[in-house]
């Protein structure tokens, strides 16, 4: 993929002589790669609610929200409350099994179909590629399928045809696994057999031919590493069948769904029940926590002690206090996130009438609180990876992401990325947003 870089015209020298100075000390300038390859955007200075600002005092209603974990905006005061009263009378780091962490397991539990154990962990990528070895461990077999244009983490056994050029990727009914990162192995690689999204005949092909070799399917319910692809009706319930019938383990990534479209995630909101589920983002309110889970069958293989895993920070008691003020604040709150995609419906609709009302062809694609504007060729539906790559323009997208930051609205430069909303979202800031975006619409036009 080619460098995007950001178009702002905001006064961002503050930004850039911090920038330079980071850069002294850190590589790249930041440890979050997903910014380095769009170029400068900006330095952070401070949040609150639906917004932030940065070190040149530039205001922005914020979509991004640190990547999604944001799911109450800012600096929320319950959960922030609640990590500092544990790490002031309890203490920071336990590694002894304790109350919260009780609470917090009990509540995913009850909350997530088909969930009767978990392991907590730190990060997405951990838990992403726990639940991996697990589905090996049960299975005996070595290989995973996974889709093209998803993300599941950055390890050598994950960050495979995450972006393939298509010179590189192979034909689409086979495509070929491409590792994403140089220093990746190709035999590492090898191990996973990519195969293109929204498309069940490809995956029965592949199954019939090859299904004693995988030991899972490892998918996102929605596609939100790619701007956001919902699955085609019927899509995750043909996975289930196939799974099923050839004993192949059904892993949801839920890092960006969970616990964002709604309290059972994806999982509830399509009522398909994966084997294995992995969460992090909005499950901490934007404290640092992941965790995976399943049925007992296969998670007893962790009870059991005969699959490792492991972590000196797993179940912190931060993560855990936050993690339980979240979730006790999503149970007690069922409007939430029936809210929440009413807002997201209505920040979709407005961004595509305005980007359309401006000249564009464009399509604006989410489900729930999750979405991302597309300017595409005409085409009005995308459903996956290389569609994304064959109808959408680029270009055109970074123009809009940097005048949309012109207009005091913040989504990432990446047209792959997403637009994220949170409970601090009001629908003043919709109305503001949407006619921020038909007028930076209209100024690339």
């Amino acid at each position: 993929m080619a460098q995007i870089t950001a178009r702002t015209q905001n006064q961002l020298d503050v930004s850039r002589a911090l920038f330079t100075e980071i850069s002294q000390y850190v590589a790249g300038g930041e440890s979050n790669y997903i910014r380095l390859k769009a170029g400068l955007e900006m330095c952070f200075d401070h949040g609150e609610g639906s917004r932030f600002w940065d070190v040149d005092g530039n205001e922005y209603i914020d979509y991004s929200l640190g990547y999604g974990p944001l799911i109450f905006g800012h600096k929320p005061k319950l959960v922030n409350d609640a990590v500092i009263d544990m790490v002031t009378t309890r203490g920071i780091q336990f590694t002894f099994p304790y109350d919260t962490e009780r609470d917090v397991a009990r509540a995913v539990v009850e909350s997530v179909p088909g969930v009767d154990l978990i392991r907590f962990c730190t990060t997405g990528t951990e838990a992403v590629t726990a639940a991996i070895r697990l589905a090996r461990a049960y299975t005996g077999r070595d290989k995973f399928v996974k889709f093209e244009g998803q993300y599941h983490g950055w390890t050598d056994t994950m960050y495979v045809s995450y972006h393939p050029s298509l010179d590189k990727a192979g034909p689409e009914d086979a495509p070929r696994p491409v590792p994403s990162s140089r220093g990746t192995p190709q035999a590492v690689a090898d191990l996973v057999v990519p195969l293109p999204w929204n498309n069940l005949d490809v995956v029965e092909q592949t199954l019939q031919r090859r299904g004693n070799e995988i030991a899972a399917i490892l998918t996102e319910p929605v596609m939100c590493n790619c701007g956001v692809i919902p699955p085609e009706p019927g899509y995750l319930e043909g996975l289930r069948e196939l799974t099923r019938h050839y004993g192949v383990v059904l892993i949801f990534d839920e890092v960006k769904t969970g616990f964002r479209l709604s309290l059972g995630g994806a999982t509830s909101l399509f009522g398909v029940t994966p084997d294995l589920i992995t969460w992090a983002k909005a499950l901490g309110g934007g404290y640092p926590v992941a965790a995976f889970g399943g049925n007992r069958e296969i998670m007893g293989l962790e009870e059991r002690n005969e699959v490792m895993h492991g972590g000196t920070y797993n179940a912190h008691s931060v993560a855990m206090a936050a993690s339980k003020a979240t979730l006790d604040t999503m149970r007690g709150d069922p409007q939430m996130f029936p809210e929440l995609t009413r807002k997201g419906e209505r920040l979709r609709a407005g961004l595509q009438d305005a980007a359309r009302r401006a000249g564009h062809n464009a399509v604006a694609q989410g489900v729930g609180g999750i979405l991302q504007l597309y300017f595409t060729d005409g085409t009005e539906h995308l459903t996956n990876y290389r569609q994304v790559l064959e109808h959408v323009d680029m270009e055109k997208f970074s123009q809009f992401q940097g005048a949309f930051q012109d207009q005091g609205v913040y989504i990432h430069p990446d047209p792959l990325e997403s637009f994220y909303l949170c409970t601090a979202h009001s629908d003043e800031d919709i109305d503001f947003t949407i006619n921020a975006a038909y007028e930076a619409a209209r100024a690339i036009a």
